[in-house]
């Protein structure tokens, strides 16, 4: 037999294999440590600290060492553009938001597709709000809608390609106002309190305080349901100004992930999860646990691009 034979019967050989022992083959997954990129800087960043809560477990679970790495810059993008670059095999997985997914896919400021990227599910929410002084003369989207037409009402916020943002701008066209808005980078409930805004979007845990103390009130939070916490503060929905929306955050490889790997790290990721260790660091953080499919997951993302889409073309931010 030739050294063309040789290299033939061996590929053959290999191709037998794989079909007579597809277990052996599969198997072979993980071979090696497993990263998790987070698009956000490390400090107080909340799917940094549960991430690496729960990487000694997954770790357990997958036999090999998983490791937390942060790769912060463009609002999310660039380390969401590295999860895309890097190999579908696998041992890169990332824990991306709702905005480097969708909102700046649509803005056409990402040098990648939504599509890129493959949902392991969708994990936790941030329990973003709306919130005003507790003086305010409002004390609803209603009441605040009303007093708009008549007075300025002025908006602090992240961006206006943010998604917050944007759903404060739609609850704006509901209620047939407009608002005097302001970005700032380095956003803080303190400009609410100092008068410097009226209204703010902002997540809970950096109002807690501020409520607690009687200086800030809720206006309307941004999510399916309301907050356990806040019981008595409806939801944008409930309110009549617009969809059930939230900011979450999903554990996302790239497109040509296998299949068998991403039903194994999903069930993986969702099991450690469930660890009552790892809930306890998700309810000290803030945030709201989700649990979706990863075909629930891309449903959701399809319906975004479109409802968000739908926002931003209206508000001129897009054509």
């Amino acid at each position: 037999m030739g050294k063309k034979g040789y290299v033939l019967f061996f590929i053959l050989t290999v191709c037998v294999f794989s079909l007579m022992f597809p277990g052996q083959v599969l198997a072979k997954w993980p071979s090696k440590p497993i990263q998790i990129i987070i698009p956000w800087p490390a400090a107080n960043d909340p799917s940094t600290m549960i991430a690496t809560a729960m990487a000694p477990q997954l770790s357990k679970e997958l036999g090999v060492p998983v490791k937390v790495v942060n790769k912060p810059g463009g609002r999310g993008v660039l380390g969401t553009y590295e999860l895309v670059q890097s190999r579908p095999d696998g041992h890169t997985m990332g824990l991306i938001s709702i905005g480097p997914m969708i909102t700046q896919v649509l803005r056409g400021k990402t040098p990648y597709r939504n599509q890129d990227l493959r949902p392991l599910g969708l994990v936790w929410s941030s329990p973003f709000t709306l919130a005003c002084r507790a003086d305010a003369p409002y004390n609803n989207l209603k009441e605040l809608a009303e007093y708009a037409k008549t007075h300025e009402v002025r908006l602090a916020h992240w961006g206006l390609g943010t998604v917050p943002t944007l759903i404060a701008m739609r609850i704006a066209q509901i209620g047939g106002f407009k608002w005097k808005e302001t970005a700032y980078s380095e956003l803080t409930p303190l400009l609410v309190i100092k008068g410097d805004a009226d209204v703010i979007t902002f997540s809970i845990p950096g109002l807690r305080d501020y409520i607690e103390s009687g200086k800030i009130k809720l206006l309307a939070c941004m999510l399916p349901k309301r907050l356990p916490q806040y019981p008595d503060v409806p939801t944008v929905e409930e309110q009549g100004f617009g969809e059930p929306y939230f900011i979450w955050f999903g554990a996302f490889v790239p497109a040509k992930t296998p299949d068998h790997i991403v039903q194994k790290l999903s069930k993986t990721f969702f099991k450690v999860m469930d660890m009552p260790q790892i809930q306890d660091v998700i309810k000290k953080v803030g945030v709201i646990p989700l649990r979706t499919t990863p075909e629930e997951a891309r449903k959701q993302m399809d319906r975004e691009l479109e409802t968000f889409g739908k926002i931003m073309r209206e508000l001129g931010i897009i054509k």
